[in-house]
């Protein structure tokens, strides 16, 4: 019996760019999925690109320096890159880390009880005391 892929992932070709649809559990054993859609989106050419998150259960550091390395990528060979409708498991590591508005566009707020975190984060102050 042959084990589900962790991640499943789909192309959508729309008029204006390529959609990557993401769904499951993105670490280290399942990111080359993703890293291997984006090569095919890059061969491809597509000029804009956009990952949809909605899906994703659980998001470990590999699979934050994957998007991270994706959007970096896109954005040097010319191309846009914007993750959108993150699930809460990635909208928290994305404001815990500081990394919304790099993955979900600079004109993301994320705001509620992480936002506090992801401030601490991005200004490396200490914890207050509990």
């Amino acid at each position: 019996m042959q084990t589900p892929p962790l991640l499943n992932v789909v192309l959508r070709q729309k008029e204006t760019h390529t959609v990557i649809v993401l769904a499951g559990v993105m670490d280290r054993d399942s990111v080359p999925a993703f890293t291997a859609a984006m090569a095919e989106v890059s061969r491809a050419g597509a000029a804009a690109v956009h990952v949809d998150l909605s899906a994703v259960a659980f998001c470990d550091c590999s699979g934050l320096t994957a998007l991270l390395t994706a959007a970096r990528d896109s954005r040097t060979e010319g191309r846009t890159w914007q993750a959108y409708a993150p699930s809460p498991a990635a909208l928290r590591l994305f404001t815990l880390t500081g990394t919304a508005g790099i993955l979900l566009g600079s004109g993301s707020r994320v705001s509620g009880p992480d936002e506090t975190a992801a401030k601490r984060f991005e200004d490396r102050s200490p914890a207050s005391p509990v």
